[in-house]
């Protein structure tokens, strides 16, 4: 069974991830960006599942 101890929201593939530090960010962005990869950012002030595109 899945717990949630911390009350994150788990919505999303990647959600039950650890938290990323600013410094793992950034290396995932650049890795991204060596790759060309193309980006979207999602965010959301509401986080409940119907408010997704």
């Amino acid at each position: 069974m899945l717990t949630n101890p911390k009350g994150k929201v788990t919505q999303g593939k990647f959600s039950f991830l650890p938290e990323l530090t600013d410094a793992e960010i950034g290396m995932q962005i650049q890795y991204g960006l060596n790759k060309d990869y193309a980006w979207s950012v999602e965010y959301t002030d509401d986080v409940h599942p119907r408010n997704t595109y």
